[in-house]
């Protein structure tokens, strides 16, 4: 520590003998942007809203997807483009911009309607209930046997040529105050002469979301100097200027500060010579060695020698061991070859070992049979199992098909309400759950269901097809009062949505000169519905 002390202080003396000191540093004085404006505005870029336009969904169910194209200004000092959210709920949003054709920003979250991530959409009105929610049909809405529209809600794979609807967006002049944003893309330092760029964004959602009050925007924000462009170009150039000074000055310094230390160096060799090193001599007892060397081989051979007459100890009790053996093998009657519980007793062990061969050569996939390279081999695949059922669902890559158009069946009920059909995403792919009225229990209760003039025709006989599931329902078809004419509704494979309850079908059930239709629903076993 005294040793550095002094090389510093010795350094010191050096740069002080020398007239060398460090730079001060240096003022170079206010931007000449900043002078010429009276020094009370700081040139720098500000962000400008050049364009915002708010849409509006046609559909108040909708999972989308919709798409936004707006054409970039190519402005001088950068430009942005956002996606921006008005909504009264939460809903899921999968949002994608691409600049150019090329996909830049993605987000896949559920916002709220201040902004937040991490909730539940509240899309309840728009997505099939566990009642509704159908695992298998025969038609689908539009192909039902006879004349008939299909099974409202029947889950279906529908052929290629089913009329498609593509989702539409509608402009909306209405003054929006609260919004957050969603998504964007900053283009900042795009290359001199670069076209301006084309903006397209993308959003949907994996269900239905409740678009009832929401609004989505897209907004156009370029960044504009606060000064005039000449003042602003002249304010860079020189803080430019200045980088370049401040970088020399730096420089400077670390030349300078190289020279002293070499100088301070070379002072303190010239006052301190280095120390001539004596030779340290040490003496070796030459006869205490060579015993030391004596006892050393002699502890080597004693231990090779033990170790030769444990194995030539090893070897005979071997022999001696399978001598016995096979003596025993063929003198049953020799007491001494019995061990616990005699000969007879051993006998039966052996009889059961290879009773037990015999058993698994027969029966090769019972656990007792299993070698412990099997069971392992069998664990592991059975391990690798179960990871895959609690892995999470694989995710959609890209947005759902466009909707199907749907024919709307005649209404159930005077306040049944119609939950328009939607893509599920199932097991890995797109399947379309169609639309469906749901019927008010209190509808039923008060028996404002659909009444006809007369009873139906007979029940159809519709062959079930094979259940995809064993807990899955069977749901018979029912014929319909269209207003002019009978409508026969088809049957379709039902999930319960509880362990207890049971599918009563829906009968129309006379009053008075009219017939009222009773619809099916789920019912707990031993109870009402």
């Amino acid at each position: 520590m005294f040793e550095g002390f002094r090389r510093w202080a010795l350094a010191g003396t050096l740069v002080a003998a020398c007239g060398g000191k460090s730079p001060a540093p240096q003022a170079y004085g206010a931007s000449p942007a900043t002078a010429a404006n009276g020094g009370t505005v700081e040139p720098a870029l500000e962000p400008q809203v050049a364009s915002q336009q708010w849409y509006r969904a046609q559909t108040t169910c909708s999972q989308g997807p919709y798409e936004l194209e707006v054409q970039g200004s190519g402005a001088k000092w950068g430009e942005e483009f956002e996606l921006r959210l008005h909504t009264p709920r939460n809903v899921a949003l999968h949002a994608v911009i691409l600049v150019d054709g090329k996909e830049t920003s993605v987000i896949d979250e559920v916002f709220s309607t201040d902004g937040t991530i991490g909730h539940k959409p509240h899309n309840a009105r728009c997505v099939a209930s566990a009642r509704e929610r159908i695992v298998l049909g025969r038609t689908y809405p539009g192909t039902g046997t006879g004349t008939g529209t299909g099974t409202p809600g029947t889950l279906v794979v529908p052929p290629p040529d089913r009329a498609r609807t593509t989702p539409q967006l509608d402009l909306d002049t209405s003054l929006v105050t609260t919004s957050f944003e969603v998504i964007k893309v900053s283009l900042r330092d795009r290359p001199p002469g670069t076209p301006p760029p084309r903006i397209r964004v993308r959003f949907w959602s994996i269900d239905p979301n409740d678009l009832e009050g929401v609004l989505f925007g897209i907004a156009h924000i370029e960044w504009r100097p606060n000064v005039s462009e000449e003042q602003y170009e002249a304010h860079l150039a020189w803080r430019a200027e200045q980088a370049r000074l401040a970088e020399e000055a730096r420089i400077e310094r670390q030349r300078r500060a190289a020279e002293d230390s070499a100088r301070a160096d070379a002072e303190w060799r010239r006052t301190h010579p280095p120390q001539v090193v004596r030779p340290v001599v040490v003496k070796i007892d030459l006869e205490a060695e060579r015993e030391a060397q004596r006892k050393r081989i002699e502890d080597m051979r004693k231990a090779e020698e033990a170790r030769r007459r444990r194995a030539i100890a090893a070897a005979l009790e071997a022999e001696r061991r399978a001598r016995r053996r096979q003596y025993c093998a063929t003198h049953h009657e020799d007491r001494g070859c019995w061990g616990a519980g005699g000969y007879a007793v051993h006998a039966e062990f052996e009889q059961h070992d290879r009773e037990r061969v015999q058993y698994c050569d027969v029966h090769p996939e019972d656990a007792r049979c299993w070698s412990t390279e099997v069971r392992n081999r069998r664990t592991a695949a059975w391990k690798a199992r179960i990871t895959a059922a609690l892995a999470p669902p694989k995710q959609p890559d890209g947005p759902p098909p466009a909707a199907l158009v749907e024919d709307v069946p005649p209404k159930l009920s005077a306040n049944a309400e119609w939950r328009a059909g939607y893509w599920q995403w199932t097991a890995g792919t797109w399947v379309w759950l169609a639309g469906m009225w749901r019927v008010p229990d209190e509808d039923i209760a008060s028996e404002q269901t659909t009444t006809a003039p007369a009873a139906p025709p007979p029940l159809r006989t519709e062959p079930a097809p094979a259940a995809p599931v064993a807990t899955a329902v069977w749901v018979p078809g029912f014929w319909q009062w269209g207003g002019t004419t009978w409508v026969w509704i088809a049957g379709s494979w039902q999930l319960r949505p509880e362990p207890r309850v049971q599918w009563r079908a829906a009968e129309w059930q006379p009053r008075g000169s009219v017939h009222v239709l009773i619809p099916g629903g789920w019912v707990r076993i031993g109870g009402r519905r």
